[in-house]
């Protein structure tokens, strides 16, 4: 009879794995399991989501004066300082209209006059202004300043109108293309200014009516704008406010998209519409800016035509699905952002889960303690980080965006990947409001939001055709404004490049269906007028969950996420993270140009030049190639002889030269 071994209860292992629980267990008690689930508050005030206005009277020591007017309704003046910071003009000054007097107007060779009404004292004021040599650009002027501007008034507004450039140097650059504006349009007659652009009908036609004029008075220039410019830019951008929290384009749950039905032209979506309307008004800055030259900021890192922000969402995904991904965009030198949803899991296993990540690093027991189950750890997120790619928020909003955000939050948080990456994607992009969704996200610290997102049957056109481009208008990222002309702290990022929209990623019915050879054409012709046409920063998605359902699926996210990455490397496109957009994007906005000062018989400009350290990328500073027929002849920075590359920016040459971090004294030489 054989004799029976008595088996262990518990292995060796298995012993070290429950005592490395046990002391981590411990390490939190009771108390601290109650502590470690208990909700936590978002970690900024709702008070806190916007920016600061700007008050108080302006120092010197820039060419450019903004003047909002409080008495607009809405007032979009701040949204116009955001519009000029986007277009690389940081030497400027803001002032509200009561803080303006003569002294200070005599300050500033340009001033730029947001929308509002004006009393006869300031009407005179801005008059005097313009007689004595000064330079105005006003938006959609009071009345009272209309023969300041060589207009004749005729009443009445051309609403759903379109502009049209002129054949003016002005308008040199810019798209001939009639563009959209959703803002209502004055109708005058010309009085003696120069159309820069004229108001169009739906079917492109010109009116008799002028949208842009410029008008030289005595010794100075006024120029006008028909419409509400700032406001029709964001118009443009975040979509119909008419329209928000509607379903509207056919796709099950209120999405971005939403707010572009019956908005867009899909005739026109090819061109970005808001920042052609931005480059005219750059023009004619340029243009106006003093007899100085203008020093401007690109808008993209020293060298780059375009920039591809890599994204790809992840649903409850194992790390291996992650790191495949991210393997693929470490061939080209780049970087990616995770949007992870973990896995739906009670406090009990959320706890648990974390506890045996804390055990792993516990000596002796640790070095025996594995979880198999594959999800990303702490270390995980940590190493990628440490490589440059983000690992941020998925919300899934359904039950409210509030409730949403604060739920997703606080698991982020809890399971140890925290801090939270100040960029995202909300699930599905739902969207709340206008912009209701961003200030949610403001509240988080999350100061960047992908969800402008091209897809779904909005994308397709009457007779069956698919349009691409740009559905807000926008390469650039910019901050959401809400209705009122508020500045929120959070910058809107279109997502350009989008699998599922392309490809059967989850066979919803509401793609393309395109093959992956045709999917990567796509996006490898919008790379190509991104860097021949019109410069911008293309958000791609490429879904990491391809990559965990396996054959087919996987095979194609894996081909068209190369071969879309091998194109933009090719192409000179830098490939970034969210992340790293979003620091750099922040850091240009930050810059600063002070102290311009301009020896007209030596043909000498000197300025010192403000760049934090928020970003490893340097800005390019631009300076125009030619002033009053005098060509660009050299740049020093900190008395080092600097190399400009020439670039091309609307309907202006300019040379570039990379700036680093820090305060640079900066002399370019025209001769």
């Amino acid at each position: 009879m054989t004799k029976r071994t008595s088996r262990p209860i518990i292995s060796r292992r298995r012993f070290l794995q429950a005592c490395a629980c046990t002391v981590a267990a411990g390490a939190l008690g009771a108390t601290g399991y109650v502590v470690a689930n208990a909700p936590l508050p978002p970690p900024y005030p709702e008070s806190s989501v916007f920016q600061t206005p700007v008050a108080g009277i302006p120092t010197p020591g820039a060419p450019i004066l903004l003047v909002t007017n409080p008495g607009a309704q809405p007032s979009f003046g701040a949204y116009l300082g955001a519009i000029l910071r986007a277009e690389g003009f940081v030497a400027f000054r803001m002032a509200r209209l009561d803080a303006i007097n003569p002294a200070l107007l005599a300050q500033f060779p340009l001033v730029l006059l947001a929308v509002g009404p004006l009393t006869a004292e300031a009407s005179d004021l801005f008059r005097a202004y313009v007689l004595n040599g000064g330079h105005l650009i006003a938006f959609r002027p009071d009345p009272h300043l209309a023969d300041l501007m060589g207009v004749r008034a005729l009443g009445g507004d051309v609403t759903n109108g379109m502009l049209s450039v002129a054949d003016h140097p002005l308008a040199q650059g810019i798209t001939t293309q009639a563009l959209q504006v959703h803002t209502p349009m004055a109708q005058y007659e010309l009085a003696g200014a120069e159309a820069v652009a004229w108001i169009a009908r739906r079917d492109s036609s010109r009116t008799s009516y002028p949208a842009v004029t410029l008008m030289r008075a005595q010794k100075g220039i006024a120029a006008l704008w028909a419409f509400d410019l700032p406001r029709n830019i964001a118009l443009i951008r975040q979509g119909n406010p008419a329209a928000a929290n509607q379903e509207r384009d056919g796709m099950e749950g209120v999405r971005t998209v939403d707010l572009f039905v019956d908005w867009i032209d899909l005739d026109r979506i090819d061109i970005p519409q808001a920042d052609e309307q931005q480059r005219l008004l750059a023009n004619m800055i340029h243009a106006l800016a003093g007899e100085a030259p203008l020093p401007r900021l690109w808008r993209l890192p020293a060298g780059a035509s375009a920039v591809l922000v890599a994204t790809g969402d992840a649903h409850g995904l194992l790390a291996s699905h992650i790191a495949t991904a991210l393997e693929l965009v470490s061939r080209y030198d780049g970087a990616l952002s995770i949007y992870y949803a973990p896995p739906p899991m009670s406090n009990r296993s959320r706890t648990l889960r974390r506890v045996r990540w804390l055990a792993e690093e516990l000596p002796v027991a640790g070095a025996v303690f594995t979880d198999d189950a594959g999800y990303p750890t702490p270390k995980d997120v940590a190493r990628w980080r440490e490589r440059g790619h983000g690992f941020g928020l998925h919300p899934y909003v359904e039950q409210g965006v509030g409730k949403g955000y604060h739920e997703y939050w606080n698991t982020f948080i809890k399971l140890g990947y925290g801090p939270a990456e100040p960029t995202v994607r909300t699930h599905r992009v739902l969207w709340s409001g206008w912009v209701e969704t961003a200030r949610v996200q403001a509240q988080y610290g999350l100061r960047m939001s992908l969800d402008h997102y091209h897809s779904g049957p909005l994308m397709r056109r009457a007779d069956g055709r698919w349009v691409h481009g740009y559905l807000t208008g926008s390469g650039l990222p910019m901050p959401f404004v809400d209705e009122q002309g508020n500045l929120l702290r959070v910058y809107q990022q279109h997502t350009h490049l989008v699998d599922e929209h392309l490809m059967r990623v989850f066979d919803t019915g509401y793609e393309m269906g395109v093959d992956v050879n045709e999917a990567i054409a796509i996006a490898c012709r919008q790379i190509d007028a991104a860097v021949e046409q019109y410069p911008s920063a293309l958000g791609l998605q490429c879904h990491i969950d391809p990559f965990a359902f396996g054959g087919e699926k996987a095979k194609a996210a894996s081909v068209w996420f190369d071969r879309v990455l091998d194109h933009a490397a090719a192409r000179g496109v830098m490939i970034v993270s969210a992340e790293q957009w979003l620091a750099f994007t922040e850091m240009r906005d930050q810059a600063e140009i002070r102290n311009l000062m301009w020896n007209e018989s030596e043909g000498m400009l000197m300025f010192e030049a403000v760049i934090g350290a928020e970003s490893q990328r340097a800005p390019a500073l631009l300076l125009p190639l030619e002033h009053r027929r005098r060509m660009l002849r050299q740049v020093t920075i900190d008395g080092v002889l600097a190399s400009a590359e020439q670039k091309r920016v609307g309907g202006v040459a300019y040379g570039a030269v990379a700036l680093a971090a820090g305060r640079r004294q900066v002399q370019a030489y025209y001769r």
